[in-house]
């Protein structure tokens, strides 16, 4: 479980960075080309690593389909509306509004996989939910000056996240191999993504080489990581667990724009919003331990 722990976390921190440095590189190339070679970006990173661990009976495993299947919602459709969240409504609220992941998450895990919510669980993903909404609340913005349908952006990056997870945990149950399974994901995304740029895009732009495009190489490398840090926590946990601590990465998102970026402020509020979260997180994993 300690494995699940960490890499779920390590995947908030990934998601994090990787929403600043898109809101860094939108001010260069456009969202549907940056959302192209970010996930093409993957796909070559994730051929060069696993092709040395590649066994051909992957190939024909069951679990290779629910991972093509999953690689049609991550992270191609996934990366599309991130990129766009961000650029219309920033990287923290992106971040706070996917607090909503959990909540769709588990309940395709507890109808298809059998997974159970305790108590401990329900309260814990409760004041993870509560403290990340208070994070987008207490930001002080104001909705009469935003298009409120823009909010669906952010909403549908963390449904087509959480579609995602317990479709790939299905297939995990079957072959245990993440970064097989991250290959052929990436490898689907990138023929979806690629096609809404033939479709609606301009292909021409991708070879321009702007600063954007080295922007992106690093957002898709970073979340890269962080999907991937997201299957190893799936492999050795649950999609319950996974979930919830991977929807912390709005705390990450305003620590690193504090810290590191300069771009956030801290105010007494998000003090709450941490504490909220801490406990959350805490009564989520004593859930977990009690089952």
């Amino acid at each position: 479980m300690i494995v699940a722990i960490v890499f779920a976390i390590l995947s908030a921190i990934f998601f994090a960075l990787a929403s600043i440095i898109a809101k860094y590189a939108l001010a260069y190339l456009d969202e549907l080309t940056g959302a192209f070679i970010s996930v093409l970006t993957m796909a070559v990173v994730f051929w060069c690593v696993a092709i040395w661990n590649l066994e051909w009976d992957f190939w024909y495993s069951e679990a290779t389909l629910y991972f093509v299947i999953a690689g049609l919602f991550l992270p191609a459709l996934g990366q599309r509306f991130q990129i766009l969240a961000v650029k219309h409504v920033g990287p923290t609220l992106t971040s706070a509004i996917g607090a909503f992941l959990p909540l769709f998450a588990i309940l395709p895990a507890i109808l298809y996989l059998g997974e159970t919510v305790t108590l401990f669980q329900f309260v814990g993903i409760t004041l993870l939910v509560g403290g990340l909404i208070l994070a987008a609340v207490g930001r002080g913005i104001s909705w009469r000056r935003r298009a409120f349908y823009l909010v669906i952006l952010p909403l549908c990056a963390a449904i087509v996240r959480a579609i995602a997870q317990p479709i790939s945990k299905v297939g995990y149950n079957i072959l245990a191999e993440p970064m097989f399974a991250m290959m052929v994901m990436t490898t689907v995304s990138s023929l979806v993504v690629g096609v809404m740029l033939l479709v609606q895009g301009s292909p021409k732009r991708v070879l321009s080489f702007t600063r954007g495009h080295w922007l992106f190489v690093l957002v898709g490398a970073v979340t890269g990581s962080g999907i991937l840090a997201i299957q190893v926590s799936l492999v050795a946990g649950s999609v319950t667990l996974t979930s919830a601590l991977s929807s912390v990465a709005p705390v990450f998102s305003v620590l690193l724009g504090a810290y590191i970026f300069k771009n956030e402020r801290i105010f007494w509020w998000h003090g709450v919003v941490a504490v909220m979260v801490c406990l959350g997180a805490v009564f989520i994993v004593a859930g977990h331990s009690a089952i």
